[in-house]
């Protein structure tokens, strides 16, 4: 729940400062608007145009009050409720169901987002389950158009009858499907709020804020009443006005139907499976609605999740589209029947690329380069490897010729990356994104990469001068994973070696070597080698392939992975010995990619073991979060994960496909 607190601002109003929640419980949405909300219906962000940029809820908080009392709003989000919550089936339709413990009412709050518009649906079923007669408003305080430091307006649009929030280009309405009975903008609003009564003596201001009222009329015992809310989203006044017109004239049934027609139609489309477990079943259905909601169907980049942590209180931030996790991601819709979203993405991909080949930490959906802060060049090796499956699905050569100029730049960057000492790829940052080195699992990917360059061009029929060096080079890192990356002391592959494992300062170990950094000779010290058993060593075989699943040196470092990375208080795989991100804990991908392994040993009984777990991992919604508690079991770190949910649909259709489940 997102808590708060009051500042007095210049513009003579009290400033709701949010503390948002790390959890989004549900998300509802349509490409170009995503809502996030609380397991108690809170709606706590809501991003648009773009899924993931900008956000522009500070706080908007919901409530009902009795019409002939003062100081008698009581929050939809606060404790006088019991509270539970589903999505119609097969759909991102959102119910949050609210039962009055001392109120004697139920409510019944349905969210959508209507497909190809920019309305966000919010229908409300009232009921008086009290023995007397009552007299009901419905209220609500927003606080809108956040992210930046320009100064926010609003106003009342007596037309339509709609609280306006806006910024620059950015302008949101709030209206019901009646008559507002008060309103106040600004002079703390949030208090007006609570007191019921509402001052709308300024019509526009320089606010941040503003609080609605509606009168619901007497309600006889149990009666029941409907109440509908709209927020609209425009890039001007005049057109918001419009939207906002035109999404109180549709009604909120015709919407609704046409929402619910959308999604099952979506479900359609895809690749059906039938295991005969439901709870199975049902989670493959919603990872496809996660999937459908985490692209940006304009440009076609890939939403990692949606965030978290927009002030970096814990993390980096999440919201954003990694060439990583989008590769993973892509495989898995390939999975499910949705080549053309693939498509899309691959071609978004091209249109991001750098000049020199490579691919950066991160983007915005939109192209852009977003915040970073270092090379990952597994990213550049797994975009080029993914090209290479989605052609495997597809089998359309002129996928490969429009990507060909994006493939050949990057296999050439890759083989231009290559420390001459020990035949590995140059320093850059891990795949957890925590430590400069030369890195097993981003050995195996820029291997990978390299690899799928040289099969793309035999498949276009491109001779061997051009592909002969990319050979070569490929073939001396597979040898240098061996001889460099294999310590026989202790009987496993290490993960990285000169590796930068104090990034503050000198390193804390006398093996060490000084290496240079950056074309203008600037240096760092480094750690020789860097044992640390870490799950993405089933890279090295799952997915890149450098080894094979039965090599006795790939195995015996899966054994290591297994007995040292296991959570033995509540199963599950962690990523790495001592990993201390959010506690520590078993992570969705990681116990999946063990999994993987052992489906590629054929050892299907621990591989569903481990599916299982993942599996059971999902919340009641049925979203899987990337890490789970290893104390309680229960969601530990951002919900959802869409490479979560990427890796259950890969082992998932791995085990189908071996007839293993």
């Amino acid at each position: 729940m997102t808590k708060c607190s009051l500042h007095y601002c210049k513009s003579n109003s009290w400033r709701v400062i949010a503390v948002k929640t790390y959890f989004n419980n549900a998300i509802i949405g349509n490409s170009s608007m995503l809502g996030c909300l609380t397991d108690r219906g809170e709606i706590v962000r809501l991003f648009w145009p773009n899924i993931d940029y900008p956000q522009h809820i500070e706080k908007f908080s919901c409530g009902i009050y009795f019409s002939d009392s003062k100081y008698s709003t009581v929050w939809l989000d606060d404790d006088k409720w019991n509270f539970d919550q589903h999505y119609i089936e097969d759909t991102n339709i959102l119910v949050t169901l609210y039962a009055g413990k001392d109120i004697g009412a139920e409510i019944s709050q349905t969210d959508f987002v209507v497909p190809d518009t920019n309305i966000l649906v919010r229908n409300y079923e009232i009921k008086n389950t009290s023995s007397n007669e009552f007299n009901l408003g419905y209220i609500l305080y927003s606080s809108f158009i956040t992210n930046n430091q320009d100064i926010r307006g609003t106003l009342l649009d007596f037309e339509n009858e709609a609280l306006i929030h806006y910024r620059h280009s950015y302008y949101m309405s709030i209206s019901g499907d009646r008559e507002i009975h008060q309103f106040q903008l600004g002079n703390n609003a949030i208090d007006a709020a609570k007191s019921t009564e509402l001052y709308g003596f300024d019509s526009i201001g320089m606010m941040h804020d503003g609080t609605l009222s509606w009168k619901l009329g007497e309600f006889l015992p149990g009666q029941k009443k409907f109440f509908t809310l709209y927020i609209c989203a425009s890039r001007t006044l005049k057109e918001l006005k419009n939207l906002t017109y035109e999404a109180r004239k549709c009604g909120w049934l015709k919407q609704y139907q046409l929402t619910e027609k959308y999604w099952k139609d979506f479900l359609a489309k895809a690749r059906s499976i039938n295991t005969g477990m439901h709870t199975i079943d049902d989670l493959y259905k919603r990872s496809l609605l996660v999937f459908k909601l985490m692209q940006n169907e304009r440009t076609g980049g890939l939403l990692a999740a949606p965030e978290v942590d927009e002030d970096f209180t814990r993390c980096g931030r999440y919201a954003y589209c990694w060439g990583r996790d989008a590769a993973f991601i892509t495989e898995a819709l390939d999975r499910c029947g949705f080549k053309d979203t693939v498509d899309k993405f691959y071609e978004w991909a091209v249109n991001v690329q750098d000049y020199d080949g490579s691919w950066h930490q991160r983007y915005y959906l939109d192209g852009n380069l977003a915040p970073a802060w270092g090379l990952q060049v597994d990213e550049t090796g797994t975009l080029i490897w993914g090209m290479l499956q989605h052609y495997k699905i597809i089998k359309d050569i002129e996928f490969l010729e429009k990507m060909w100029l994006s493939i050949e730049k990057g296999v050439d960057f890759l083989v231009s990356f290559i420390d001459k000492e020990t035949g590995l790829p140059n320093p850059s940052y891990d795949l957890w994104e925590e430590r400069i080195g030369e890195h097993a699992y981003s050995s195996a990917a820029v291997y990978s990469g390299i690899m799928a360059g040289v099969e793309m061009a035999k498949v276009l029929g491109l001779s061997e001068r051009v592909t002969g060096k990319w050979q070569k080079t490929a073939t001396g890192i597979k040898e240098a994973i061996d001889k460099v990356l294999w310590k026989e002391k202790y009987g496993r592959y290490l993960r990285s070696v000169r590796t930068k494992l104090n990034p503050w300062g000198s390193e804390f170990t006398n093996e060490k070597i000084i290496i240079k950094v950056n074309p203008k000779g600037y240096y760092r010290d480094v750690t020789l080698e860097d044992p640390t058993v870490d799950v993405s060593l089933l890279g090295l075989c799952v997915p890149f392939g450098v080894l094979d699943a039965s090599n006795p040196r790939m195995q015996s470092t899966a054994e290591a992975i297994e007995q040292l990375l296991q959570s033995f208080e509540v199963g599950g795989i962690g990523r790495y010995e001592n990993d201390n991100y959010i506690g520590g804990n078993p992570w969705i991908i990681a116990t999946l990619w063990i999994a993987l392994y052992h489906i590629r040993n054929k050892n299907y009984n621990k591989a569903r073991e481990y599916f299982k777990w993942a599996v059971d991992a999902r919340t009641k919604l049925g979203f899987l979060p990337e890490q789970v508690n290893k104390y309680t079991g229960k969601p530990a770190w951002v919900i959802p994960l869409t490479w979560s949910h990427a890796m259950f649909v890969l082992v998932l259709f791995e085990l189908i496909e071996a007839g293993a489940i």
